[in-house]
């Protein structure tokens, strides 16, 4: 009899033991993910729409003004604070801007750097004792032209950059970056202006990180926002690109198409057998990130559309997600102003075993 009882006090300890192991295997495979567009500084619509030098000399100047009137250190400091706040282990940014000047009108490329996003995020982040590396930096628009105004005469060089973060200081059992890919699309816009056509280059960033031996594909991307069909043919890009997987993914960014209303990108990427997070775990909330201001950092408008996304197929379960920097009254940057024009989202994905 005493043997049958221990017998069965083995087999219990066996099976509590199993349980709770599959338990911790479930959460450490838990990843936190975080979009973020950090909003590049200014608006371009009016240097496009100049009708002469003179203009384009003031416009130029003009938004450059705007870039440094809106503090992008500050901004990027409450932005730091987003991200530590979710304890993301992989972030994907877009308009990770690079600003750089030069002596106006010479040839040569402008290499004095102003504001570099992503060297102040990766600090402030340091700062915070968070360590991240960027994995994946994609370059995509480009462009230089001269500026005079507003006590400001230079060429203003401005560089857009899609950029994926991946938390560092982890063990490779626990963390692994492989496969890291990135690319411009191939489908852009090009607009006519008074100094010739301009190509608006767009690109996205994929990398495969393997989770306590379980690998996952990470994409991130910034789809075009003002034309509705290069939009469309970009989304398609990415999910017979780095979306053609038999990895389980996720797939984030600003897609410019907004879920709420049922957009033609975001209903692309529903009907290739892709899950939105937002739409799973909030079903009755909207979930606006666009636009938290249009004018100014500090003039704020109501977000109407859901443009910032976290989609997912495969094997993964989804557990819980949420807009971060969209409080107007806790999110706000130290003087007041919003860190970006868009709220993120971050997002809890368990990576099934």
């Amino acid at each position: 009899m005493l043997n049958r009882t221990l017998t069965f006090l083995l087999i219990a300890c066996l099976i509590s033991v199993s349980a709770n192991a599959g338990w911790a295997n479930e959460r450490d495979r838990d990843v936190r993910v975080v979009t973020y567009n950090m909003y590049l500084g200014t608006d371009f619509t009016e240097i496009f729409s100049a009708q002469s030098l003179p203009e384009v000399l003031s416009e130029v100047a003009e938004a450059y003004g705007d870039v440094q009137s809106g503090n992008p250190e500050e901004r990027i400091e409450a932005i730091a604070d987003q991200i530590a706040e979710s304890n993301a282990v992989v972030v994907g940014l877009q308009e990770v801007a690079l600003w750089r000047t030069g002596t106006i009108f010479d040839p040569s490329p402008a290499t004095n750097v102003s504001y570099d996003f992503l060297r102040i995020l990766l600090n402030e982040l340091d700062g915070r004792g968070l360590h991240y590396e960027a994995v994946s930096v994609q370059t995509n628009f480009d462009a230089e032209l001269p500026g005079a105004g507003n006590a400001i005469v230079a060429d203003v060089r401005y560089t857009d950059r899609d950029v994926v973060l991946v938390r560092s200081g982890l063990s490779t059992s626990e963390v692994k970056v492989e496969n890291s890919q990135s690319n411009t699309f191939e489908n852009l816009l090009t607009l006519p202006t008074i100094i010739g056509n301009v190509t608006v280059q767009r690109g996205w960033n994929s990398v495969d990180v393997k989770l306590r031996g379980k690998t996952y594909r990470f994409i991130n991307a910034h789809t075009e926002a003002y034309h509705p069909l290069v939009q469309y043919a970009q989304t398609a890009e990415l999910l017979q690109g780095p979306a053609n997987t038999a990895l389980p993914v996720i797939i984030v960014g600003d897609f410019n198409s907004d879920a709420e209303t049922g957009g033609a990108s975001y209903q692309l990427i529903l009907g290739a057998g892709y899950a939105d997070v937002w739409e799973i775990t909030h079903p009755i909330d909207s979930g606006f990130t666009w636009p938290l201001f249009l004018t100014s950092p500090d003039i704020f408008t109501m977000p109407s559309e859901r443009l910032d996304l976290v989609m997912v197929r495969g094997a993964v379960d989804i557990k819980d997600s949420d807009v971060i920097g969209e409080n107007a009254v806790t999110d706000l940057t130290a003087s007041g102003s919003r860190p970006s024009d868009h709220a993120g989202v971050s997002a809890t994905i368990t990576v099934q075993p």
